[in-house]
């Protein structure tokens, strides 16, 4: 599939920043911009997200396929990859997949696991769920304003942080109507995919000379400290760096610790 990317900066190298779930390639312009005058940057929006296409298929082997199609459009040299949560996953196989085009990657918050089997992960996957079911309830296009769709949502989502994180897919058309710019169903039917996509493989799938930095936040129970068994399965001696007070969307939540961190791993 043919991704919508944005891109900026003229640096020697390149660093490709993939988005997570519910997100898309506007949400990291902002770090971006601190790197561009050393770096390129390309910023794609995945597959059922941003300006991207929709597909009824959503898993990581396609999301991989996705990335690595866009990259060798847009450059011939090796690429630093940086992806988070859902991204990182696609970061992940894509490395897997085509290690010849990867210099390093850099993981924010999710680990190369399945986080809807273990019982301590239940949590999270019924987040998500939650989370599309509550979209789907909500029908933008009957809606007149956003401060009406925000109140309509509230009943299902008190967190002001996440409506408002969740609602930038909330979209005006020409016409004037309101719409969700994410494929709600297609992500509601692969969710199970989307929490895993790792489970399948076997340790033939390593990468054992690239350089690896997994981040996590303090707060977010997606990496816990037992998960540098599974992380160094997949990608022998990465880093793991903890960024204090933040949670899942740490470089949001801690952006200038988060910039600081990249700079201290980037070359």
């Amino acid at each position: 599939m043919k991704l919508y990317c944005r891109e900026l900066g003229n640096g020697d190298k390149t660093i490709v920043i993939v988005h997570g779930l519910y997100g898309a390639s506007d949400n990291w312009l902002s770090i971006a911009s601190k790197l561009k005058d050393k770096y390129k940057i390309i910023l794609p929006d995945q597959r059922n997200h941003g300006q991207s296409e929709h597909s009824s298929i959503h898993n990581y082997d396609t999301m991989a396929d996705d990335l690595y199609q866009s990259i060798l459009e847009r450059t011939k040299e090796k690429v630093i990859l940086l992806g988070h949560s859902m991204g990182g996953k696609t970061v992940m196989r894509m490395t897997m997949k085509h290690p010849e085009i990867v210099s390093q990657i850099i993981v924010a918050d999710i680990a190369p696991k399945n986080y809807g089997s273990f019982a301590n992960y239940a949590e999270t996957t019924a987040n998500h769920e939650n989370i599309l079911k509550a979209m789907l309830a909500l029908h933008p296009e009957e809606m007149k304003s956003r401060s009406e769709i925000d109140a309509a949502m509230t009943k299902y989502i008190p967190s002001k942080t996440l409506r408002q994180f969740l609602l930038k897919n909330v979209k005006r058309k020409k016409e004037g109507k309101y719409k969700w710019q994410l494929n709600l169903k297609a992500l509601q039917n692969n969710l199970p995919e989307i929490m895993d996509g790792f489970s399948q493989l076997d340790d033939s799938s390593a990468v054992t000379d690239i350089s690896s930095v997994f981040i996590r936040g303090e707060n977010s129970p997606y990496i816990k400290d037992d998960d540098s068994l599974v992380i160094n399965r997949f990608f022998p001696g990465s880093q793991i760096v903890t960024i204090p007070n933040a949670g899942h969307w740490l470089h949001s939540e801690q952006p200038e610790l988060f910039l600081n961190t990249l700079l201290y791993y980037l070359p």
